[in-house]
């Protein structure tokens, strides 16, 4: 077998659908584990908090331990973490040992995020980055597509532990593509404290990543409990939840692939503007007033549309501010993302548990307003 970049590229994307797979399963078995282990959706949500804060702290710490072996290395051991964690969350007896499945499978998931874009970033010459690293984000999106909604299936059928039995099995057996595929050359740099530092000092680095962690939370603010907001505010029957995930994640599917053709015509900079401001307009027309169940489903496709369109772009546009910095500053921003989901997860918890689903739709707008803002302090910071 000749081993090509866009093997590689494949093998890597494929690692990153576990971390969206592993990470946001809870999603689609809110109600399933709930009750078996009669805790309330607010107790779910934390669950997405548990994996989103472990992650935001692991990731750069582990580029600092670890940053300067194989990547490849680095993926396989990190997918070996998240099989096992996801096969400890199947035989979980309790609320507690899923907590601290959760935790062990977000350092799996914090050696394989970063890891495979700087991977991505380096199997290419510059011009190609926006390209292959929309190719290897494309793993997380299609996890939205096929990963979440069977699981949400999976766990109505023939019960949650089993949805997680197959994600950490499937994990176990891409690990060797990667290994087989992914050129032993393909290292980054030891990073340290010093470099850590500097770069948070980096103003338009820093708001970049501060942008991802914002606009992140706001998704994930009405995301997290996506199935209790069909179901009591728009009154949509519970087996409309897998599809409406299905929807969502072909939505992102899409946003992402359209994203680096997006990119070429008006840039990274004006790209992730716009579909911000497209984002924030759809959770606006959700918020407003209730709507029919498919009318619902169909701006939730259009929201992950808008939404996995800005990933990309953001990714490229720090691998533009600092090439020589890109593995911690693609660290960063992964832990960026996750700061985010951590944030809005809980937010949507306490949202919940105070006003409803109701609110959950203006919330996230008020949150992705935000992002907006920083976002264009961003580019006032690179210009000054």
């Amino acid at each position: 077998m000749t081993i090509t970049p866009r093997l590689a590229l494949f093998a890597l994307a494929s690692a990153y659908f576990f971390v969206g797979a592993s990470g946001l399963a809870v999603i689609g078995l809110v109600a399933e584990m709930g009750e078996a282990l009669s805790v309330s959706p607010s107790h779910m949500a934390a669950l997405v908090t548990v994996f989103a804060v472990v992650y935001a702290l692991a990731a750069p710490g582990l580029q600092a331990m670890l940053g300067g072996l194989q990547r490849r290395s680095l993926v396989l051991a990190g997918l070996l973490l998240i099989a096992a964690a996801c096969l400890g969350c199947a035989l979980a007896p309790d609320y507690a040992t899923l907590v601290a499945m959760r935790a062990v499978m977000a350092v799996g998931a914090a050696l394989v995020g970063p890891t495979v874009s700087a991977a991505a970033a380096a199997l290419v010459p510059p011009e190609g980055r926006a390209r292959a690293l929309s190719a290897v984000f494309a793993g997380m999106t299609v996890s939205t597509v096929l990963g979440i909604p069977a699981a949400s299936f999976l766990g109505q059928t023939v019960g949650w532990r089993w949805s997680w039995a197959v994600i950490g099995l499937a994990a176990f057996c891409v690990a060797p593509l990667v290994w087989a595929t992914v050129p032993a050359a393909n290292r980054g740099a030891r990073a340290t404290l010093v470099a850590l530092v500097a770069l948070l000092r980096d103003r338009p680095i820093a708001l970049t990543v501060t942008t991802t962690a914002v606009q992140i939370g706001g998704q994930f603010v009405l995301y997290t409990l996506l199935a209790a907001w069909l179901v009591e505010s728009l009154g949509a029957a519970p087996s409309l939840v897998p599809l409406a995930l299905l929807c969502f994640g072909i939505g992102g599917v899409t946003g992402n692939a359209l994203s680096s053709m997006v990119v070429a015509r008006l840039g990274a900079e004006r790209t992730i503007q716009a579909a911000i401001s497209l984002m924030a307009l759809v959770l606006l027309l959700l918020g407003l007033a209730p709507v029919p169940p498919w009318l619902g489903i169909a701006l939730c496709t259009l929201w992950a549309t808008f939404a996995l369109a800005i990933m990309a772009p953001l990714q490229s546009r720090l691998v533009r501010l600092a090439p020589e910095r890109a593995n911690l500053s693609l660290a960063l921003n992964a832990s960026a993302i996750y700061v985010g989901n951590s944030v809005g997860a809980a937010l949507s918890g306490l949202i919940y548990a105070g006003f409803g689903t109701d609110a959950l739709p203006l919330v996230a707008l008020a949150v992705v307003l935000v992002a907006l803002l920083v976002f264009r302090a961003s580019m006032t910071e690179e210009g000054a």
